[in-house]
Protein backbone atom coordinates (compact mmCIF):
# COMPACT_ATOMS: atom_id res chain seq x y z
CA UNK A 1 0.00 0.00 0.00
CA UNK A 2 3.06 2.42 0.90
CA UNK A 3 5.07 1.38 -2.19
CA UNK A 4 1.36 2.37 -4.45
CA UNK A 5 1.31 5.97 -2.11
CA UNK A 6 4.72 6.90 -2.88
CA UNK A 7 4.03 5.72 -6.98
CA UNK A 8 1.21 7.83 -7.20
CA UNK A 9 3.42 10.69 -5.06
CA UNK A 10 5.89 10.00 -7.74
CA UNK A 11 3.96 10.23 -10.43
CA UNK A 12 2.18 13.92 -9.03
CA UNK A 13 5.51 15.47 -8.82
CA UNK A 14 6.68 14.52 -12.20
CA UNK A 15 3.22 15.72 -13.83
CA UNK A 16 3.12 18.92 -11.99
CA UNK A 17 6.85 19.65 -12.99
CA UNK A 18 5.76 18.71 -16.52
CA UNK A 19 2.70 21.23 -16.35
CA UNK A 20 4.82 23.75 -15.11
CA UNK A 21 7.16 23.21 -17.66
CA UNK A 22 4.46 23.53 -20.15
CA UNK A 23 3.09 26.36 -19.06
CA UNK A 24 5.99 27.84 -18.61
CA UNK A 25 6.82 27.52 -22.62
CA UNK A 26 3.71 28.58 -23.63
CA UNK A 27 4.49 32.03 -21.83
CA UNK A 28 7.41 32.38 -23.52
CA UNK A 29 6.01 31.28 -26.83
CA UNK A 30 3.24 33.64 -26.44
CA UNK A 31 5.14 36.61 -25.82
CA UNK A 32 8.00 35.84 -28.53
CA UNK A 33 5.14 35.75 -30.35
CA UNK A 34 3.71 38.90 -29.56
CA UNK A 35 6.65 40.16 -29.25
CA UNK A 36 8.04 39.28 -32.66
CA UNK A 37 4.86 39.52 -34.76
CA UNK A 38 2.42 41.84 -32.60
CA UNK A 39 -0.36 39.37 -32.23
CA UNK A 40 -2.77 39.38 -35.29
CA UNK A 41 -3.12 41.61 -37.96
CA UNK A 42 -5.28 44.50 -37.49
CA UNK A 43 -7.78 44.44 -41.02
CA UNK A 44 -9.53 46.88 -42.37
CA UNK A 45 -11.98 45.91 -45.30
CA UNK A 46 -14.99 48.67 -44.80
CA UNK A 47 -14.35 51.37 -47.92
CA UNK A 48 -16.26 54.21 -45.69
CA UNK A 49 -13.07 54.24 -43.22
CA UNK A 50 -10.37 54.27 -46.17
CA UNK A 51 -9.52 58.05 -45.19
CA UNK A 52 -9.83 56.93 -41.48
CA UNK A 53 -7.85 54.05 -41.50
CA UNK A 54 -5.28 55.87 -44.14
CA UNK A 55 -4.48 58.48 -41.35
CA UNK A 56 -4.69 56.30 -38.59
CA UNK A 57 -1.29 54.09 -39.46
CA UNK A 58 0.05 57.08 -40.80
CA UNK A 59 0.43 59.50 -38.54
CA UNK A 60 -1.20 57.98 -35.15
CA UNK A 61 2.32 57.31 -32.86
CA UNK A 62 -0.02 55.23 -30.24
CA UNK A 63 -1.42 52.85 -33.19
CA UNK A 64 2.15 52.24 -34.53
CA UNK A 65 3.06 53.84 -38.01
CA UNK A 66 3.63 52.50 -41.70
CA UNK A 67 6.94 52.99 -42.96
CA UNK A 68 5.34 55.03 -46.08
CA UNK A 69 3.41 58.59 -46.78
CA UNK A 70 1.08 56.81 -49.24
CA UNK A 71 1.66 59.31 -51.62
CA UNK A 72 0.05 56.91 -55.05
CA UNK A 73 -3.03 56.39 -53.33
CA UNK A 74 -5.82 59.32 -53.17
CA UNK A 75 -6.25 60.94 -50.15
CA UNK A 76 -10.19 60.46 -50.43
CA UNK A 77 -12.45 58.61 -52.99
CA UNK A 78 -14.27 60.85 -55.32
CA UNK A 79 -17.84 60.10 -55.29
CA UNK A 80 -17.76 59.24 -59.02
CA UNK A 81 -16.35 55.84 -58.26
CA UNK A 82 -19.13 55.42 -56.16
CA UNK A 83 -21.39 55.63 -58.61
CA UNK A 84 -20.03 53.25 -61.22
CA UNK A 85 -21.34 49.59 -61.95
CA UNK A 86 -18.10 48.45 -60.45
CA UNK A 87 -17.46 49.56 -56.59
CA UNK A 88 -14.28 50.69 -55.04
CA UNK A 89 -12.34 48.17 -53.36
CA UNK A 90 -10.36 48.56 -50.51
CA UNK A 91 -8.57 46.32 -47.88
CA UNK A 92 -5.83 47.33 -45.30
CA UNK A 93 -3.72 44.42 -42.82
CA UNK A 94 -1.25 46.32 -40.68
CA UNK A 95 0.56 44.00 -38.01
CA UNK A 96 2.75 45.76 -35.19
CA UNK A 97 6.10 42.91 -36.35
CA UNK A 98 9.30 43.15 -34.50
CA UNK A 99 11.37 46.20 -36.21
CA UNK A 100 9.36 47.33 -38.86
CA UNK A 101 5.05 46.53 -39.39
CA UNK A 102 3.96 44.06 -41.80
CA UNK A 103 1.45 45.51 -44.47
CA UNK A 104 -0.90 45.07 -47.11
CA UNK A 105 -2.68 47.65 -48.66
CA UNK A 106 -5.21 47.71 -51.50
CA UNK A 107 -7.42 49.96 -53.07
CA UNK A 108 -8.91 49.42 -56.69
CA UNK A 109 -11.18 52.02 -57.77
CA UNK A 110 -12.88 52.77 -61.19
CA UNK A 111 -13.84 56.70 -62.15
CA UNK A 112 -15.51 58.93 -63.95
CA UNK A 113 -14.30 60.18 -67.10
CA UNK A 114 -12.74 63.37 -65.58
CA UNK A 115 -12.02 61.91 -61.84
CA UNK A 116 -9.76 59.23 -63.75
CA UNK A 117 -8.26 61.85 -66.06
CA UNK A 118 -7.51 64.17 -62.76
CA UNK A 119 -6.36 61.08 -60.78
CA UNK A 120 -3.81 60.22 -63.26
CA UNK A 121 -2.58 63.49 -63.46
CA UNK A 122 -1.66 63.50 -60.34
CA UNK A 123 0.12 60.16 -59.72
CA UNK A 124 2.09 60.81 -63.34
CA UNK A 125 3.23 63.91 -61.18
CA UNK A 126 4.51 62.95 -57.61
CA UNK A 127 7.50 64.06 -56.48
CA UNK A 128 8.96 65.08 -53.23
CA UNK A 129 11.44 67.97 -52.49
CA UNK A 130 14.62 67.20 -50.51
CA UNK A 131 16.92 69.46 -48.89
CA UNK A 132 18.70 69.79 -52.66
CA UNK A 133 16.67 67.75 -54.84
CA UNK A 134 13.76 66.27 -56.11
CA UNK A 135 12.53 62.83 -56.96
CA UNK A 136 9.61 62.00 -58.91
CA UNK A 137 7.71 59.07 -58.94
CA UNK A 138 8.81 56.24 -61.22
CA UNK A 139 7.23 55.07 -64.52
CA UNK A 140 7.48 51.26 -65.31
CA UNK A 141 6.19 49.93 -68.89
CA UNK A 142 8.31 46.73 -68.52
CA UNK A 143 7.97 43.39 -69.05
CA UNK A 144 7.57 43.49 -65.07
CA UNK A 145 4.13 44.34 -64.67
CA UNK A 146 0.68 43.57 -66.61
CA UNK A 147 -0.32 47.05 -66.87
CA UNK A 148 1.69 50.80 -66.91
CA UNK A 149 2.93 50.83 -63.39
CA UNK A 150 3.71 54.27 -61.29
CA UNK A 151 5.84 53.55 -57.98
CA UNK A 152 7.22 55.51 -55.33
CA UNK A 153 8.81 51.73 -53.14
CA UNK A 154 10.46 49.80 -55.67
CA UNK A 155 11.46 47.03 -53.62
CA UNK A 156 12.90 48.75 -51.21
CA UNK A 157 13.29 47.63 -47.56
CA UNK A 158 11.59 44.82 -48.57
CA UNK A 159 8.70 46.91 -49.79
CA UNK A 160 6.22 48.00 -52.36
CA UNK A 161 4.07 50.61 -53.21
CA UNK A 162 3.03 51.47 -56.66
CA UNK A 163 -0.49 52.22 -58.68
CA UNK A 164 -1.32 50.76 -61.80
CA UNK A 165 -3.19 52.14 -64.78
CA UNK A 166 -5.35 48.93 -65.54
CA UNK A 167 -7.51 50.60 -67.91
CA UNK A 168 -11.59 50.86 -68.41
CA UNK A 169 -10.80 54.13 -66.14
CA UNK A 170 -9.61 51.95 -63.02
CA UNK A 171 -6.50 52.63 -60.88
CA UNK A 172 -5.50 49.62 -58.62
CA UNK A 173 -3.01 51.14 -55.70
CA UNK A 174 -0.55 48.85 -54.26
CA UNK A 175 1.83 48.96 -50.93
CA UNK A 176 2.95 45.76 -49.24
CA UNK A 177 5.87 45.46 -46.45
CA UNK A 178 7.82 43.32 -45.62
CA UNK A 179 5.48 40.34 -47.44
CA UNK A 180 8.05 38.55 -49.59
CA UNK A 181 5.79 35.60 -50.97
CA UNK A 182 2.78 35.69 -53.22
CA UNK A 183 1.21 33.28 -50.63
CA UNK A 184 1.67 35.67 -47.60
CA UNK A 185 -1.02 38.04 -49.22
CA UNK A 186 -4.62 37.39 -48.50
CA UNK A 187 -6.38 40.87 -51.34
CA UNK A 188 -4.25 41.50 -53.43
CA UNK A 189 -4.40 39.63 -57.11
CA UNK A 190 -1.55 38.14 -58.40
CA UNK A 191 -1.83 39.89 -62.14
CA UNK A 192 -1.40 43.24 -59.78
CA UNK A 193 1.99 42.06 -58.73
CA UNK A 194 5.33 42.05 -60.74
CA UNK A 195 6.52 39.19 -62.25
CA UNK A 196 9.65 39.15 -60.36
CA UNK A 197 8.08 40.05 -56.67
CA UNK A 198 9.26 37.23 -54.79
CA UNK A 199 12.72 36.89 -56.61
CA UNK A 200 12.76 41.00 -55.94
CA UNK A 201 12.26 40.80 -52.46
CA UNK A 202 14.88 37.97 -51.63
CA UNK A 203 17.82 37.74 -49.69
CA UNK A 204 20.29 40.48 -51.59
CA UNK A 205 17.44 42.47 -53.96
CA UNK A 206 15.08 43.66 -51.78
CA UNK A 207 17.15 44.60 -48.18
CA UNK A 208 17.57 48.34 -47.41
CA UNK A 209 20.44 49.06 -49.02
CA UNK A 210 20.22 46.67 -51.92
CA UNK A 211 20.92 47.24 -55.20
CA UNK A 212 18.86 48.23 -58.21
CA UNK A 213 16.12 49.07 -55.85
CA UNK A 214 14.18 52.80 -55.71
CA UNK A 215 12.57 55.22 -52.72
CA UNK A 216 10.90 58.37 -53.34
CA UNK A 217 10.73 58.63 -49.58
CA UNK A 218 14.76 58.38 -49.16
CA UNK A 219 17.17 61.12 -49.00
CA UNK A 220 18.78 61.00 -52.24
CA UNK A 221 22.71 59.35 -51.35
CA UNK A 222 24.41 60.97 -53.84
CA UNK A 223 23.95 64.53 -52.57
CA UNK A 224 26.86 65.12 -50.00
CA UNK A 225 24.20 67.28 -47.95
CA UNK A 226 21.62 64.41 -47.81
CA UNK A 227 21.18 62.19 -44.68
CA UNK A 228 21.88 59.41 -46.34
CA UNK A 229 19.91 55.88 -45.17
CA UNK A 230 17.14 58.22 -43.90
CA UNK A 231 13.61 58.53 -45.27
CA UNK A 232 10.78 60.79 -44.68
CA UNK A 233 7.29 59.41 -44.47
CA UNK A 234 5.23 62.98 -44.27
CA UNK A 235 1.92 62.48 -45.95
CA UNK A 236 1.16 65.28 -48.89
Amino acid sequence: MLQKKGTKIIIGIVGGVLLGLFTVIAIVYLFLLIFLYGGPPKVTKKVDAYEETMVKYTQCTDTGTVRTGFYVFPDSIPDSAFAQDTQPDFYYSYQDTWDDPTCEVYLKCKYSDEDYAAELQRIQNIEKSFEKETKRIMYDDSKRFQYPAYLTIDHHDYSYEYALDVGDSSIVYVYTAYKTSVHSLKKIPKEYLPSDFEESLSSGHGGYFDPGNYDIYEYPTDNPDAHSGERDFERN
